[in-house]
């Protein structure tokens, strides 16, 4: 709204008038300008309150065990807005954190997919950046993080809760 407000001001400053013919409001006039700021902060208001439905709505996802937004390699969305499990992509993921369990490296576990042409959902060679973003990710243990709170995901996990800590008090050192 702070961007439309400041808009008008300018054309107004400026000496350029605005005409809705849509609602028959001109700038020209004291009345016309309290019309355009009312239809103003009645925007900002539909605004604030739709950005607040829609986090309320994200917050109830997450403590009833469903990742709320995001794509996460080794899942893809059912209708039912649950995670199910992509078989494929669930054995690199195993298999990601199988390697940083033995090898301690991520460069390592990068190479060792790389050797084998797996890529990434896009096409991409796996990166050590890659790799540490997956391994930090609670949803392979079966968690839900939104917003700081955690929950017990509706889906299936990928990897142990155990096998998670393990590869996580790893990277900590």
């Amino acid at each position: 709204m702070k961007l439309s407000i400041d808009f008008i001001a300018t054309c107004v400053e400026k000496g350029i008038k605005i005409h809705s013919v849509a609602e028959n409001i001109s700038t020209d006039t004291p009345a016309g300008m309290f019309m355009v700021n009312c239809l103003l902060s009645v925007n900002q208001y539909a605004v604030d309150n739709i950005r607040s439905l829609v986090k309320g709505g994200l917050k109830t996802m997450a403590k009833s065990g469903l990742k709320a937004t995001g794509s996460v390699y080794g899942y893809e969305r059912s209708e039912d807005k649950s995670l199910k499990v992509v078989e494929s992509e669930s054995v690199v993921v195993s298999k990601i954190f199988k390697l940083y369990s033995e090898h301690k490296s991520l460069g390592t576990v990068a190479d060792s997919l790389n050797r084998q042409k797996i890529e990434t959902r896009r096409g991409k060679p796996f990166s050590r950046i890659i790799i540490k973003n997956i391994l930090n990710n609670k949803t392979y243990a079966g968690r839900i993080v939104h917003n700081g709170m955690e929950t017990k995901g509706l889906h299936k996990p990928i990897v142990s809760t155990r096998m998670w800590n393990r590869c996580n008090q790893m990277l900590s050192r």
